[in-house]
Protein backbone atom coordinates (compact mmCIF):
# COMPACT_ATOMS: atom_id res chain seq x y z
CA UNK A 1 0.00 0.00 0.00
CA UNK A 2 2.95 2.37 0.86
CA UNK A 3 4.16 2.34 -2.85
CA UNK A 4 0.68 3.63 -4.04
CA UNK A 5 0.87 6.27 -1.66
CA UNK A 6 3.78 6.87 -2.54
CA UNK A 7 2.93 7.40 -6.35
CA UNK A 8 -0.04 9.64 -5.83
CA UNK A 9 1.85 11.80 -3.32
CA UNK A 10 4.46 12.29 -5.63
CA UNK A 11 1.98 12.89 -8.29
CA UNK A 12 -0.32 15.17 -5.90
CA UNK A 13 2.37 17.14 -5.14
CA UNK A 14 3.70 17.19 -9.02
CA UNK A 15 0.13 19.42 -9.26
CA UNK A 16 0.94 21.74 -6.78
CA UNK A 17 3.86 23.55 -8.82
CA UNK A 18 1.54 23.38 -11.79
CA UNK A 19 -1.10 25.34 -10.25
CA UNK A 20 2.01 27.48 -8.60
CA UNK A 21 3.19 28.20 -12.02
CA UNK A 22 -0.01 28.97 -13.72
CA UNK A 23 -0.24 31.74 -10.92
CA UNK A 24 3.33 33.16 -11.15
CA UNK A 25 3.14 33.80 -14.86
CA UNK A 26 -0.62 34.97 -14.49
CA UNK A 27 1.02 37.77 -11.89
CA UNK A 28 4.17 38.52 -13.97
CA UNK A 29 2.13 38.99 -17.09
CA UNK A 30 -0.69 40.77 -15.41
CA UNK A 31 -3.28 38.96 -17.21
CA UNK A 32 -5.02 37.50 -13.84
CA UNK A 33 -7.32 39.08 -11.69
CA UNK A 34 -6.07 38.90 -7.29
CA UNK A 35 -9.28 36.05 -7.25
CA UNK A 36 -8.06 33.90 -9.87
CA UNK A 37 -4.00 33.56 -8.76
CA UNK A 38 -5.26 33.44 -4.99
CA UNK A 39 -7.33 30.17 -6.28
CA UNK A 40 -3.96 29.06 -7.92
CA UNK A 41 -1.74 29.56 -5.02
CA UNK A 42 -4.42 27.99 -2.40
CA UNK A 43 -5.00 25.02 -4.72
CA UNK A 44 -1.09 24.61 -4.93
CA UNK A 45 -0.57 24.90 -0.97
CA UNK A 46 -3.18 22.16 -0.52
CA UNK A 47 -2.14 20.05 -3.26
CA UNK A 48 1.94 20.84 -1.44
CA UNK A 49 0.67 19.74 1.77
CA UNK A 50 -1.79 16.31 0.78
CA UNK A 51 1.07 15.35 -1.41
CA UNK A 52 3.55 15.55 1.52
CA UNK A 53 1.23 13.84 4.30
CA UNK A 54 0.90 11.27 1.56
CA UNK A 55 4.63 10.63 1.08
CA UNK A 56 5.43 11.19 4.98
CA UNK A 57 2.79 8.58 5.56
CA UNK A 58 3.89 5.91 2.79
CA UNK A 59 7.79 6.35 4.32
CA UNK A 60 6.33 5.43 7.56
CA UNK A 61 4.17 2.49 6.03
CA UNK A 62 7.76 1.63 4.81
CA UNK A 63 9.45 1.65 7.32
CA UNK A 64 7.14 -0.25 9.61
CA UNK A 65 7.12 -3.07 6.77
CA UNK A 66 10.60 -3.38 6.59
CA UNK A 67 10.96 -3.70 10.16
CA UNK A 68 8.21 -6.50 10.44
CA UNK A 69 9.53 -8.27 7.77
CA UNK A 70 13.18 -7.99 9.20
CA UNK A 71 12.09 -9.24 12.24
CA UNK A 72 10.58 -11.99 10.27
CA UNK A 73 13.56 -13.09 8.91
CA UNK A 74 15.53 -12.97 11.99
CA UNK A 75 12.72 -15.12 13.79
CA UNK A 76 13.06 -18.19 10.87
CA UNK A 77 16.89 -17.65 11.20
CA UNK A 78 16.83 -18.40 14.73
CA UNK A 79 14.26 -21.13 14.60
CA UNK A 80 15.88 -22.42 11.35
CA UNK A 81 19.09 -23.00 11.86
CA UNK A 82 20.35 -20.20 9.16
CA UNK A 83 17.94 -21.87 6.42
CA UNK A 84 15.17 -19.11 5.05
CA UNK A 85 13.52 -19.91 2.01
CA UNK A 86 11.53 -16.75 0.08
CA UNK A 87 7.92 -18.94 0.36
CA UNK A 88 8.76 -18.72 4.15
CA UNK A 89 9.57 -14.75 4.66
CA UNK A 90 6.34 -14.35 1.93
CA UNK A 91 4.01 -16.24 4.07
CA UNK A 92 4.96 -15.02 7.39
CA UNK A 93 5.25 -11.46 6.87
CA UNK A 94 2.46 -11.29 4.48
CA UNK A 95 4.21 -9.67 1.41
CA UNK A 96 4.74 -10.66 -2.11
CA UNK A 97 7.69 -13.58 -2.65
CA UNK A 98 9.41 -11.05 -5.35
CA UNK A 99 9.09 -8.27 -2.34
CA UNK A 100 10.50 -11.27 -0.21
CA UNK A 101 13.47 -12.38 -2.39
CA UNK A 102 13.96 -8.35 -3.04
CA UNK A 103 14.51 -8.13 0.72
CA UNK A 104 16.48 -11.32 1.18
CA UNK A 105 18.86 -10.41 -1.64
CA UNK A 106 19.42 -6.84 -0.06
CA UNK A 107 20.23 -8.66 3.40
CA UNK A 108 22.38 -11.22 2.00
CA UNK A 109 24.72 -8.19 0.47
CA UNK A 110 25.56 -7.25 4.45
CA UNK A 111 25.72 -10.41 6.12
CA UNK A 112 27.08 -13.98 5.18
CA UNK A 113 24.81 -15.62 2.98
CA UNK A 114 24.97 -19.03 0.92
CA UNK A 115 22.37 -19.14 -1.89
CA UNK A 116 21.34 -22.74 -3.37
CA UNK A 117 18.48 -23.94 -4.71
CA UNK A 118 16.39 -26.61 -3.50
CA UNK A 119 14.63 -29.63 -5.31
CA UNK A 120 11.40 -27.59 -6.45
CA UNK A 121 13.92 -24.70 -7.57
CA UNK A 122 13.55 -22.16 -5.28
CA UNK A 123 15.88 -20.38 -4.22
CA UNK A 124 17.09 -21.05 -0.39
CA UNK A 125 19.09 -18.48 1.78
CA UNK A 126 21.44 -19.69 4.29
CA UNK A 127 22.67 -17.37 6.91
CA UNK A 128 25.69 -17.98 8.53
CA UNK A 129 25.88 -18.79 12.61
CA UNK A 130 27.29 -15.65 14.00
CA UNK A 131 24.36 -13.93 12.05
CA UNK A 132 21.30 -15.72 14.06
CA UNK A 133 21.08 -12.87 17.03
CA UNK A 134 21.45 -10.28 14.29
Amino acid sequence: MYRIKLLIGILVAAFSVVYLLFGIVGWVNESMKAADLMTCLILASLHLGIGSWLLFTSLREYRQEHRRVEDVVRHLIESSGGRVTIVDVAKYAGISEDDAREHLERRSKHDVVIIMQNTAGSDVFFFGQQYWNN
